[in-house]
């Protein structure tokens, strides 16, 4: 997991030759443009999900990971919390499914993310994260989430 600014968004671009796509595609994201849905920046390997969602308490939200993806998550309006868990602490509650690259957990462990508004968060295959928590009351939130293919 990585937690940064866009300001230090070069000194990841090695880790995969689409990463300075994505960031350079969010840091300069025009909200008046912004639409639910899906931006393809490379076809099925590289795209952006627009979201507008309500935030969810805690024991709503749920324990995720992915094995193509490297997920990528960027904040533009309102309030969230996200938790990062390590996989010992976790048990399979839905196995992976291929379809939707994605493994469900259960387990009430875990940590807080701090991700100011401006910063953006990187999760890996395999690291296990619950987003879209509320941060006290449920309120309405507009993000970016970022994939990119790793398996070719």
């Amino acid at each position: 997991m990585i937690i940064d600014t866009f300001e230090n968004a070069a000194r990841y671009y090695m880790i995969h030759p689409a990463l300075e796509i994505v960031l350079d595609y969010m840091e300069n994201f025009d909200m008046t443009e912004f639409k639910e849905g899906r931006v393809e920046l490379n076809g099925a390997d590289v795209f952006v999900n627009l979201m507008e969602q309500k935030t969810k308490l805690e024991e709503e939200a749920v324990w995720e990971s992915h094995e193509r993806y490297i997920d990528i998550h960027y904040l533009l309006e309102g309030e969230e919390k996200i938790k990062y868990a390590e996989e010992y602490k976790m048990d399979v509650e839905v196995p992976y499914d291929e379809e939707k690259d994605c493994t469900l957990f259960a387990g009430s462990d875990g940590m807080d993310v701090n991700h100011p508004k401006g910063s953006f968060v990187i999760f890996f295959p395999g690291e296990i994260h619950k987003a879209m928590i509320t941060d006290g009351i449920p309120s309405r939130v507009r993000k970016l989430v970022g994939k990119i293919r790793i398996d070719g």
